[in-house]
């Protein structure tokens, strides 16, 4: 029998599904003068004494990370340690890849660049650091906030949205995880980068 009620049943998986797809656009769109930024870095830290009283230990990372703007990118951060857990002055830049000349290539001149707050979350294999001022140890899950500040290259148009006097910024969450008995660093994140109009 063909009612009103199986003809909709009929037709109601498809238009689930396009309901579906809509909303994932919508919230996958970016306004006009942004673009969307995604990263996966893999990186390795060294924790180094700092004879500076406001950052006596301060995590230094480098490594390799992929992202959708730069494509593979060269990652150099650093940030200060604190006793609590958490992470200050953290500073970022994504270099991209060209190739050329040796190989595997060489850094280009774009990039992004960046600030960012983080702490560390303990997991089940997490050693917690003996005395204030001592390194932690072991494996500790990550939750980072950070912003976009500046680019080179084909992304110097990228505007400011870290903290200023006169804004607290736009901050974006990045999640992963740092083994400080091994030095691995994993964090992968979104955000929109804000291009300033020419």
């Amino acid at each position: 029998m063909n009612t009103p009620l199986t003809r909709t049943a009929r037709w109601l998986p498809l238009v689930l599904a396009l309901g579906t797809v809509t909303t994932a656009r919508s919230q996958n769109l970016a306004a006009a003068d942004e673009l969307r930024l995604t990263l996966s870095a893999q990186l390795t830290s060294e924790v180094v004494p700092n004879a500076d009283a406001t950052c006596p230990l301060k995590l230094v990372i480098e490594g390799a990370a992929l992202t959708n703007l730069l494509g593979p990118v060269h990652d150099n951060a650093s940030h200060c340690i604190r006793a609590d857990g958490s992470a200050d002055h953290g500073l970022f830049v994504l270099t991209g890849a060209t190739l050329g000349g040796q190989p595997g290539g060489d850094d280009s001149e774009d990039s992004i660049a960046g600030q960012y707050v983080a702490r560390i979350v303990p997991t089940k294999r997490s050693v917690i650091p003996a005395t204030p001022g001592s390194s932690p140890g072991g494996y500790w899950l990550v939750y980072e906030e950070f912003c976009i500040s500046k680019g080179t290259g084909k992304y110097v148009g990228i505007g400011n949205d870290c903290p200023t006097s006169t804004s607290p910024g736009h901050f974006f969450a990045a999640r992963g995880s740092v083994d400080f008995d091994t030095g691995q660093v994993n964090i992968f994140g979104t955000a929109l980068v804000h291009l300033t109009s020419e």
